[in-house]
């Protein structure tokens, strides 16, 4: 018999693709956004049931009202909290690694949280909310997602490629971590299949020097990549690299796409998108 899971947020760039692939294992309750306002506690019981095996909570992009971020990302997820309690239900909880704010070293799952922008330190109260509940949990902090459609580093540097117009970066040499949206949702999937040893794991992939991969892309492809550096604080942005070692260990997945290689395929396609 099917489980049932209710995703919150499943009209969004992940929910879509999370959709098409959980589709097939399970029963998908996936309540239209106008409809499913998570801060308002009235607005959301009802999806609520005793029979819902798992929540996917996909809510909380970063937007200029922060008041509204605040009210979906902390007090939303306060009333999942609630509506969960006393159930056997568990929550997935979609964090950002944004938490970690600067760091030097490798980052892991119990390393210094320092949020530099709103977002994070909202995503980060919502953490703080799971973890001082009782309820059955797991908190994913989702490092840069792409698949060169949406806004983020592959598309600007293809637009920049294509466009022959110059790209603006925060810093050059700013670390980020990278993960193809399929390989993230595949890892998601695995996760609901198995019995997690953790309640925190970091969901990435490569970390990534911006400079490193605009000279390999350069080299490899024999052209200019033209960028305007506004060579921002590395510490207000934030730069950071992740360790993947406890979710890649636990779920033996190995993501299949590399952030360089599906650039140089995407160029020798014609910037064609799947």
């Amino acid at each position: 018999m099917k489980k049932n899971i209710l995703i919150i947020g499943s009209s969004g760039y992940l929910g879509k693709k999370l959709k098409k692939i959980l589709n097939k294992k399970y029963n998908l309750i996936t309540p239209n956004k106008k409809k499913l306002n998570i801060a308002k506690i009235d607005k959301i019981k009802k999806y609520f049931k005793n029979d819902i095996d798992f929540v996917i909570n996909l809510s909380g992009q970063i937007s200029n009202d922060k008041r509204l971020m605040k009210n979906i990302i902390v007090n939303g997820n306060k009333n999942i909290i609630k509506l969960c309690k006393n159930k056997k239900t568990k929550v997935f909880y979609l964090s950002t690694s944004l938490i970690y704010g600067f760091s030097n070293r490798k980052v892991i799952e119990n390393s210094i949280k320092n949020p530099v922008d709103s977002y994070a330190k909202f995503k980060y109260l919502a953490e703080r909310a799971y973890l001082k509940s009782k309820i059955n949990f797991v908190i994913l902090r989702l490092c840069n997602i792409y698949n060169g459609k949406k806004t983020g580093v592959v598309k600007n540097i293809l637009n920049s490629i294509q466009k022959n117009k110059k790209m603006h970066l925060t810093n050059k040499n700013v670390y980020r971590n990278y993960i193809h949206i399929n390989d993230a949702t595949k890892i998601i999937l695995k996760m609901l299949e198995k019995n997690l040893k953790h309640n925190i794991y970091n969901l990435g992939f490569e970390n990534v020097k911006l400079m490193n991969l605009i000279n390999c892309l350069e080299s490899k492809l024999k052209i200019k990549i033209k960028y305007f550096d506004q060579d921002l604080n590395l510490k207000k942005i934030p730069s950071q690299k992740i360790s993947l070692e406890r979710i890649f260990n636990e779920i033996k997945y190995k993501p299949k796409h590399n952030i360089q290689n599906y650039i140089i395929k995407k160029f020798h396609e014609g910037f064609k998108f799947s």
